[in-house]
């Protein structure tokens, strides 16, 4: 007892040192990175980014006169004829490449029935000129011009609205009349 005649008093316990919870979050934060790096990144050190799916180019090896080579496929083809100087073939190429997406993962009804793809007019001019798409002619449709061939058959211009949606839209509403396929 105290000279007062208090019970003497016990010593406080000891509070944890800030710094030590600062250690222990760090350090877990840094197991935590370790371990995506290890999940993430394969052999080698370098993350692999995602492949972009993009619908395939087509050159004049891909066309016979005014029908796409088709090679017995009798389904439908949308072909895009686009110019790298043109800013609304922007629109038009992200809508195909969507729609490439789609086909490929065969996320619509579609796969199978149709196939994409686009001839870059600023590489291969005469075929756009063939297509009427580009050159000196007054009727010339301009970039970017998408056009739809049945089994190889020129069938006319897509005039629908420049995206995945509306380009599968318009595929579906074909399918239900029967003209996506011969």
């Amino acid at each position: 007892k105290s000279q007062r005649g208090e019970k003497p008093l016990k010593p406080a316990a000891p509070k944890p040192a800030k710094s030590a919870n600062i250690v222990f979050v760090l350090s877990a934060l840094a197991v935590l990175v370790a371990l995506a790096w290890v999940v993430l990144v394969p052999a080698g050190g370098k993350a692999k980014k995602p492949k972009a799916i993009k619908a395939p180019f087509a050159s004049e090896k891909a066309f016979d006169g005014q029908t796409v080579r088709a090679k017995g496929f009798q389904g439908s083809h949308v072909i895009s004829f686009t110019d790298k100087s043109c800013p609304h073939c922007v629109e038009a190429t992200e809508a195909l490449d969507g729609l490439e997406a789609k086909l490929k993962a065969q996320a619509t009804k579609l796969a199978g029935k149709l196939k994409v793809a686009q001839v870059d007019c600023s590489k291969h001019a005469d075929l756009c000129t063939k297509f009427g798409v580009a050159g000196d002619s007054e009727d010339a449709s301009g970039y970017p011009t998408l056009l739809w061939f049945r089994a190889g058959e020129l069938q006319g211009a897509y005039d629908g609205e420049r995206t995945t949606q509306g380009l599968e839209e318009w595929a579906i509403t074909k399918e239900a009349e029967g003209a996506l396929t011969q």
